[in-house]
């Protein structure tokens, strides 16, 4: 009926969205390191806009624009003590655009249980299931958050050169700091999910937080292997993000979880997608990578080949 066309129109547009947000991570926002005070065309476009409007370019700075004056300005402050500039450092550490990608995902898998299950939307008990949703979302959101951020502890020095803007190689947030902010969402997001639910998705969210983990810890540091890290990003961003989400609903809603041809098609594509950016991340990369001896597609093949072969 109604509902049933709505909650399809509504799945359609937020697939759309997110395919448009993830798509534009693919964009390089690294300085160039051989003229390290420019930014890229998009950045270069945002930053008149930016004035056009009066909008501080230490708040363009948060989603990775290069400003180096900017970033003085707010490492100054968050020394001084100022809540405001800790915050800011904080948000820039969770990585705003992996948190998008993390809520559009789960609003897409959300979708697509209840357009699966007949009768979900008007039957369900939304007084118990909005607030398991929201107790959901923080899980995932913690467990981005221990992702990226341990990935930033350990690749300092790396970001030093490749991405500057970033708090932790800025000097923005301490070591101590960074520290903490791990380990409390390492630590939390799991308690969440096995309180809240089942076995199998605490199990499923442990292995991602283990991928996550080894990806930049030594002495497994997987990252340091293309074919690794291409498969652990694929894995945690492509499947287990999205049949973990669908896997909840259809649980919160009392229904059985069964694969169909929607489900398997979902599951292939946001995995193929995550491949793509996982290659395609590491393009502006190259000199902090070669430094480190970090080996990406991008180091062994050429920026060109693959921005050709992951734009075919």
């Amino acid at each position: 009926g109604k509902q049933y066309v709505a909650a399809r129109s509504l799945m359609i547009a937020v697939t759309l969205l997110a395919s448009s947000c993830l798509s534009s991570a693919l964009v390089p926002t690294s300085p160039c390191r051989a003229c390290p005070y420019r930014t890229p065309a998009n950045s270069i476009v945002a930053n008149s806009r930016s004035k056009n409007r009066g909008v501080s370019s230490l708040r363009m700075a948060v989603e990775g624009d290069f400003d180096p004056d900017a970033i003085n300005r707010s490492v100054e402050e968050a020394k001084a003590g100022s809540l405001k500039a800790r915050f800011r450092a904080l948000y820039k550490f969770t990585r705003p655009h992996t948190i998008r990608g993390t809520i559009l995902a789960s609003i897409a898998g959300t979708t697509r249980a209840l357009i699966d299950t007949p009768g979900a939307i008007a039957t369900a008990d939304w007084g118990t299931m909005l607030p398991r949703a929201v107790v959901g979302m923080i899980a995932l959101l913690l467990g981005n958050a221990f992702i990226v951020g341990i990935n930033q502890i350990y690749d300092e020095g790396i970001d030093k050169m490749n991405k500057p803007f970033l708090p932790v190689a800025s000097g923005e947030m301490s070591k101590r700091f960074a520290w903490g902010t791990v380990l409390g969402a390492g630590i939390i997001g799991p308690i969440i999910v096995k309180h809240f639910f089942p076995i199998l998705l605490f199990k499923l969210y442990m292995f991602g937080w283990f991928l996550g983990a080894i990806y930049s810890v030594p002495p497994f540091r997987t990252k340091r292997n293309a074919l690794a890290a291409g498969l652990t990003i694929a894995t945690v961003r492509g499947f287990l993000l999205n049949f973990g989400v669908y896997y909840a609903v259809r649980d919160a809603i009392g229904a059985t979880f069964s694969w169909s041809p929607k489900v398997s098609f979902i599951a292939r594509f946001m995995t193929i997608f995550a491949t793509v950016i996982a290659v395609t991340k590491d393009l502006p990369d190259i000199e902090g990578d070669k430094a480190y001896n970090i080996d990406t597609f991008a180091t062994k093949l050429g920026v060109a080949k693959i921005a050709k072969g992951a734009s075919a």
